[in-house]
């Protein structure tokens, strides 16, 4: 047996037969957040809010292979930093907060296997991220700014539970999954109108009759490596990597509810599809990706209700957004960065129960822009991000709503303060 550290611990048997990998990250930050109140969106109030607490993610991490290094597996956790609250059986009442331990909990996020047929072409079988949207497919803790963007958090697909092909060649990628449906928040976290929750969900609840997703990728120049991140250090090669992807299913969300005048006759139809694209200069790097969602929703519904949701057919939903990231080394270890995002979607065609979408349909689009840096004490490992982000020409309405990345329901102004630091073992 041995044992050691090389870019996390490790224990391997000598013949090299198996491996195990023990690592995972810390983000303690410190947030801010200021909002100019609106009665359209009477979330919160409260003009000013700050705090620490938890910038992103907390995760501990399992990998390796076993028998073979062909047989690869992951399985990877993240304590969340939520808050539980106490439902009075009273109709109507105030929710109350929980505090302590009552709150957080350990969430499974990454948990598959993957067989490697060649150098090329391997399959993956559980729960992953999908391969789609670029911004998401960057883990977590190799992020540009203290977050994602919302428009990746709305229309990014997050994880899914499947089998996934994949061929990667010198200058090409390949992904090819068949799955349980994306996370849908293409409009807010509340209002479903696609209805699939797949991560950590059981067989028995899944609704959707099919979804797949197609994400393919080119690299001109540069190695595979140097895109594992947002950033480009001083003195690494330039590179360049394009990539499309589409996605598709078909979803009834009915086999949780067997209640009468539930979602049980609807059908959900959802199309959508990202092109991105990342250029490394070497002290330098841009990124930009833009995102379009179109929707047959015959069958939404508020997921944030305690009674069984009920019908409602928004018709047809376009939801369409994009984003844009330059960055730039002002030291060996010092980055500055930018980040502009837009999102809007609207509906056409809905013939019932349309008071449901209330503000929703009053919201303007999302307009965010964001100016930070990157303070690399040790690479990736040990690094200070901070960034200011402020909402401008519109409100961030009930769809636009991140809580967890600082983002409240508000009116124009609202700006946003995050300062973190991460450190990986």
């Amino acid at each position: 047996m041995t044992a050691g550290w090389n870019d996390g611990f490790f224990l391997a048997s000598p013949d090299g037969r198996f491996k195990l990998e023990v690592g995972g990250f810390i983000q303690p930050a410190f947030m801010w957040s200021n909002i100019n109140p609106t009665d359209k969106d009477n979330v919160d109030q409260l003009a000013n809010r700050y705090g620490f607490g938890s910038g992103g993610f907390n995760e501990l991490i399992f990998k390796g292979h076993v028998f073979s290094p062909a047989i690869q597996f992951m399985v990877k956790t993240n304590f969340v930093f939520n808050q539980a609250v106490g439902v009075s059986q009273n109709v109507g009442s105030v929710q109350n907060p929980v505090q302590g331990s009552e709150s957080g909990q350990l969430q499974l996020l990454d948990a598959w296997a993957r067989i490697n047929f060649s150098d090329n072409w391997s399959l993956r079988f559980g729960q992953y991220r999908l391969p789609y949207a670029r911004e998401q497919l960057v883990v977590d803790q190799y992020q540009m700014a203290v977050s994602r963007s919302i428009v990746s958090r709305n229309y990014g697909l997050w994880y899914s539970q499947g089998m996934e092909l994949q061929f990667q060649g010198d200058d090409t990628r390949w992904n090819f999954s068949v799955d349980n449906g994306a996370t849908d928040n293409v409009v807010g976290e509340n209002l479903k109108v696609v209805g699939s929750q797949p991560l950590n969900s059981p067989w028995s609840t899944q609704q959707s009759s099919f979804s797949v997703n197609s994400r393919i990728e080119w690299k001109p120049f540069g190695a595979w490596d140097d895109f594992n991140s947002f950033t480009s250090p001083v003195g690494e090669q330039a590179g360049m990597l394009l990539g499309f992807a589409y996605h598709t299913q078909m979803t009834t969300p009915s086999s949780a509810f067997d209640t009468n005048s539930t979602t049980q006759s609807g059908k959900n139809e959802w199309n959508s599809a990202t092109v991105d694209g990342q250029w490394n200069f070497g002290g330098a790097s841009i990124f930009a990706s833009a995102y379009y969602n179109y929707i047959n929703s015959n069958a939404s519904y508020l997921a944030s209700t305690l009674s069984a949701p009920s019908n409602a057919n928004l018709g047809y939903i376009n939801a369409y957004g994009f984003t844009i990231q330059p960055a730039m080394y002002v030291d060996p270890k010092v980055e500055i960065f930018s980040r502009y995002e837009y999102a809007c979607w609207s509906t056409s065609n809905s013939s019932q129960n349309t008071a449901l979408l209330g503000p929703l349909l009053n919201q303007g689009p999302l307009n965010i822009v964001t100016v930070g840096l990157n303070w690399y004490l040790d690479g990736q490992d040990l690094k200070w991000t901070t960034d200011f982000g402020m909402n401008v020409g519109s409100d961030v309405g009930s769809s636009y709503v991140d809580t967890a990345s600082g983002w409240r329901a508000s009116g124009q102004g609202e700006f946003v303060f995050r300062t973190r630091l991460q450190l990986i073992f």
